[in-house]
């Protein structure tokens, strides 16, 4: 068995050329053909039994699912939600000088810098990445709002704790040959090699001159490209009124349907990412996401999409082993990704090229729609 297994960073590529395939073949680009309700809602109320059979299901058919009754309070969600506006609103070099983008730690802010493979192109949005590790924030907690620092750093674990949950559930079923709870304990908070994410995204309003330049461009533009997540597992907070969010079962699952994930009333969509997918030997599979364009009528009049996703990425030391592939630790991994993701600055700006003119209408007025 171990002559046929994929080596480590030949892995890694081929995790990349899936999402680059996705524009030669056009399924990235395809149109969403179900409306909200194909993605399953949770009740975490239930016995851990219901909810691991449910999230199984869940994870080998549509990819996502939506956690209703988590634990985590919504007042401090949307605190955190608050904050991320306060922040975003304020001019685009002072966001640069508060939270420096250092591609190697995985940390910072960044304004449309991420280049899917799947695309080619910048996504049309901007983002602030904390990582949990010890030393990734120094120099980088914003300034302004007063109270950022704390506010992250206590939806992260709480998010930290839901999302171990989730793993645990799924282990028995998902990684039969790890001890029990090796998922859970391989993610750490602040730890001197943890990898753990808090992504907080701002797709900047497009009024429909911007959108009408976009879609005259030639090339297929998205707030965010198609793409895969490359952690264990990703959960994403998101409003109601802020649709716009799309997934499809990986292609390896042979299926090309594009399905909404529309934001639930007191819900977090949750959904399997590339390292559990390679740790589980492929019993489940990481599935596609994409963030669409506004539609004209959400362009009249323009407003902004916030979503906070949190993931977990395994500890830097952390050998993801399977029978298909040769080890790797979850930190060559991950750096393998981000890599693919963000070349070098000169890059993005000359990705962020095509389109200018309704990049400067989306971005011209940084504080619009923060509120």
């Amino acid at each position: 068995m171990a002559q046929s297994r994929k080596r480590p960073h030949a892995a890694v590529a081929e995790d990349v050329e899936l999402e680059r395939s996705l524009l030669k073949s056009g399924l990235g680009g395809a149109a969403c053909g179900v409306d909200s309700g194909g993605v399953p809602v949770i009740d975490m109320s239930q016995g851990d039994d219901a909810c691991a059979a449910a999230m199984w299901e869940a994870a080998t058919g549509v990819g996502f699912f939506t956690v209703t009754n988590h634990g985590i309070d919504e007042a401090l969600i949307d605190r955190a939600f608050g904050a991320a506006a306060s922040f975003f609103a304020q001019p685009v070099a002072d966001k640069e000088t508060q939270s420096p983008f250092a591609r190697e730690m995985n940390s910072g802010f960044e304004y449309m810098a991420q280049v899917r493979p799947s695309t080619g192109l910048a996504d049309r949005k901007e983002s602030l990445q904390i990582t949990a590790r010890a030393g990734a924030m120094e120099g980088r907690w914003p300034a302004s709002p007063g109270d950022f620092e704390g506010t992250a750093k206590e939806l992260m674990a709480k998010a930290h704790a839901l999302g171990c949950r989730v793993l645990s559930l799924l282990e028995p079923r998902a990684c039969p040959t790890l001890s029990r709870g090796t998922l859970a304990k391989s993610h750490q908070l602040w730890a001197p090699d943890g990898q753990c994410t808090l992504r907080l995204l701002h797709y900047m309003p497009t009024d429909k001159a911007a959108l009408a330049a976009l879609q005259a461009s030639g090339r297929q533009h998205w707030r965010a490209g198609p793409h895969t997540d490359w952690c264990c597992c990703t959960l994403l907070f998101q409003r109601p009124g802020n649709e716009g969010l799309e997934c499809a079962s990986n292609p390896r699952a042979g299926s090309t349907r594009w399905t909404a994930v529309d934001p639930v009333p007191g819900g977090i969509a949750v959904n399997v990412g590339d390292m559990l997918a390679r740790w589980s030997d492929n019993r489940l599979l990481s599935n596609l996401h994409r963030v669409r364009l506004p539609t004209p009528a959400e362009c009249d009049p323009p407003k902004p999409r916030y979503s906070m996703a949190f993931f977990l990425q395994a500890d830097k030391h952390c050998m993801l082993e399977s029978e298909t592939y040769e080890p790797i630790t979850a930190g060559d991994y991950l750096l393998g990704r981000i890599r693919s993701n963000f070349a070098d600055s000169a890059a993005a700006v000359a990705n962020q090229a095509d389109g200018a003119a309704a990049g400067a209408a989306e971005g011209a007025a940084p504080a619009e729609g923060a509120a």
